[in-house]
């Protein structure tokens, strides 16, 4: 081991570990793209991605945009439109199938809970305006994954309240727009820590 004198304090280098490195690339998602023909609405629908991504390691919301909250309706699991939200309606969930990581309370006292059922929550500050997001205007939406997930080539995306039963979604008239940033794995290695750090 090198030791070295350091205005009187013994110091050695320390060792370089090496990291795998990851690479982050956002991906601009617009309802609008679906295929129509078999996701009528843009309460559920699937998107397929630009390119495969191999070794997912996380998932965030960067920012979205959607149109003023009264001007979604409900719809059924069997295809019936329900009438438009009401304007007391404080949030609205968002949920990407097999890459939910975030659980949630049943209704009514249920004790069976729902596990990996939301990706986001998106907060309604003013039920009159489009409902803007981004990650200094609200909570940090962020789903982490260990072991990475192998490869992704689309994305299925529903959206709901919490309130509704499970296959009931709402959709608007209009499109909305997501940027999502996925963080991937390399096959490569970065060295860190080759700093001198105190003799121990």
């Amino acid at each position: 081991m090198q030791v070295y004198d350091y205005s009187g304090v013994l110091v050695s280098k320390s060792s370089p570990n090496p990291v795998l490195t990851t690479t982050k690339r956002t991906v601009y998602l617009d309802s609008g793209d679906r295929d129509r023909t078999f996701y009528p609405t843009n309460g559920s629908y699937t998107l397929y991605l630009p390119r495969v991504y191999e070794r997912v390691v996380s998932i965030s919301i960067k920012s979205a945009e959607f149109p003023v909250i009264t001007e979604a309706k409900t719809l059924t699991s069997t295809g019936v439109t329900g009438s438009t939200l009401p304007s007391t309606t404080l949030y609205f969930l968002l949920e990407i199938d097999g890459l939910n990581r975030s659980d949630e309370t049943a209704i009514s006292g249920d004790r069976s809970a729902l596990t990996d059922s939301v990706f986001g929550k998106f907060q309604i500050y003013d039920s009159t305006l489009s409902v803007i997001y981004t990650e200094s205007s609200g909570q940090s939406i962020v789903q982490r994954y260990l072991p990475p997930v192998g490869r992704i080539d689309r994305l299925k995306i529903s959206t709901r309240l919490h309130t509704q039963p499970r296959g009931d979604t709402i959709f608007w008239p209009r499109e909305y727009g997501l940027a999502l940033e996925i963080e991937t794995m390399e096959n490569s290695f970065d060295n860190f820590s080759s700093m001198e750090t105190r003799l121990r």
